[in-house]
């Protein structure tokens, strides 16, 4: 059997950290993408291939993806105005990564959204449109014929994963927090589902116990064609 592959974009940021680390103690073969070699050289682990690129540049993302079972997209913009703009990163970039997943055939992607995509005049939104273009990214990642699981979670925290319940919502109705900890944990948990294929989600933390059942949680959701007619 082929070894299989996980390409991490976002790879040195807070939550893609946690994810390549999660990868890594689940003893798989990860291959970071950065965009900076320096930052790239604080990723350590066996299985841990570390390769430069630029999602907002198509001809840097092709030859990463070769061999590639599951991307990760973690990519975010960082600032509104620039080089580094929601625009470019969140829709461009995105739409790049599915582009080269799509000519690599790719069997996976799960990308990290945001609560609240559907919802321009909320406060997020201020900043570059951001809630406006990760959306259109979304879109990229759903009209590409590549399995898909999209994640929207609600405010980012760096508090410890594993100590509180997990909320599930589809319809972009929920609102709340969650640490990138259990971000992480969920996205993995979710590529370990098939009942995630080809459908989006919300998430947030809650009062009470982290999930004993993990496969229990994902069989409410239902794919993006049965909630859009729910």
């Amino acid at each position: 059997m082929d070894e299989i592959i996980y390409l991490v974009a976002g790879a040195t940021g807070v939550l893609g950290q946690k994810l390549v680390s999660k990868l890594l103690l689940r003893s798989q073969h990860v291959r970071a993408l950065v965009r900076d070699a320096d930052k790239g050289r604080a990723l350590l682990g066996e299985n841990l291939e570390v390769v430069e690129g630029d999602v907002r540049r198509i001809d840097t993302v092709h030859d990463v993806m070769m061999n590639v079972h599951t991307v990760i997209c973690a990519a975010g913009a960082r600032t509104a105005e620039g080089t580094n703009t929601p625009e470019q990163v969140d829709y461009e970039g995105v739409r790049n990564l599915v582009l080269a997943a799509q000519h690599a055939a790719v069997k996976r992607f799960l990308l990290v959204s945001s609560l609240a995509v559907t919802r321009p005049e909320h406060p997020l939104n201020r900043f570059g449109h951001v809630l406006d273009w990760k959306r259109r990214g979304e879109d990229a990642l759903r009209d590409s014929g590549i399995a898909y699981t999209i994640v929207r979670p609600g405010g980012l925290t760096d508090e410890p994963g594993g100590q509180k319940g997990i909320l599930l919502g589809q319809g972009d109705t929920i609102s709340g927090r969650i640490s990138r900890a259990d971000l992480a944990e969920v996205c993995l948990r979710a590529l370990d589902s098939d009942r995630t294929q080809n459908t989006t989600f919300e998430v947030v933390e809650t009062d009470g116990l982290p999930p004993s059942d993990w496969d229990a949680l994902f069989d409410a959701l239902k794919p993006d064609a049965q909630a859009a007619r729910a």
